[in-house]
């Protein structure tokens, strides 16, 4: 049985976040950097999250369900039965959902996107920052960046805010078919420099959306983060 991967709802705010209490490990990122597909790769589901070339699109958190091993079905326990207030679960499929090593991903609006207001921009901030401090399920944190271009202000300035509070996180490197394989070296060399990654505390993943590029090693992280054994991916 493979993973099963389930949209539950977006949050403008903490009181809109699921109270089920399962782990959960967020994706950050700038804006149109390819957060969302790197869901959709991971759960191996073009049309779970919602992808664009517009930057900005994501303004919410986007929390997504993950079933490592698929979803129970349970006798006797109709769906409608099983969630609670804010899509949340309930009863025996929360108990199978915890023995099970279901977990949400978390798709957080993107930083460094100029075209909303200064008010927007801030808002964004610390509905983002007041998440990753405080929310108490949160397992771990993946930095996603583009590998085509040297990392952002934005991206350097994540990265050090991330470093500074001692969070776990992962840095991807997404887009890797976009460029030759044979400047993979080069770029990696700038990004991992740029953000100061070296060795097995703060590791650099290569990634591709098209080609699935990375995504075992990426399973491997979220699965060592989460504590719940290995993922059927």
């Amino acid at each position: 049985m493979g993973v099963h991967a389930e949209f539950v709802l977006s949050a403008a705010a903490p009181g809109q976040f699921p109270g089920d209490g399962l782990p959960e490990v967020a994706l950050v990122g700038r804006s149109n950097v390819g957060k969302s597909s790197l869901i959709n790769t991971l759960v191996q589901n073009r049309k779970l999250a919602k992808t664009s070339n517009t930057p900005g699109r994501t303004q919410t958190l986007n929390f997504y369900r993950i079933w490592p091993r698929g979803k129970p079905r349970l006798e006797g326990v109709p769906p409608a039965a099983a969630a609670g207030s804010r899509g949340t679960l309930t009863g025996p499929l929360l108990q199978a959902a915890r023995e099970s090593g279901a977990f949400y991903l978390v798709d957080m609006p993107g930083y460094g996107f100029a075209r909303v207001s200064e008010a927007q921009r801030r808002q964004w901030a610390r509905l983002i920052e007041g998440y990753l401090l405080s929310r108490g399920t949160l397992r771990g944190i993946v930095q996603v960046v583009d590998l085509r271009h040297p990392p952002t202000r934005d991206d350097i300035t994540m990265r050090e805010w991330l470093r500074h509070h001692r969070l776990p996180s992962l840095c991807v490197a997404t887009k890797a078919d976009k460029i030759g394989r044979t400047a993979w070296p080069r770029h990696r060399q700038v990004t991992a420099r740029e953000l100061g990654l070296g060795g097995e505390a703060e590791p650099l993943i290569l990634f591709s959306a098209e080609t699935g590029l990375g995504r075992d090693e990426v399973w491997r992280w979220i699965t060592e983060q989460l504590g719940s054994g290995t993922v059927d991916s």
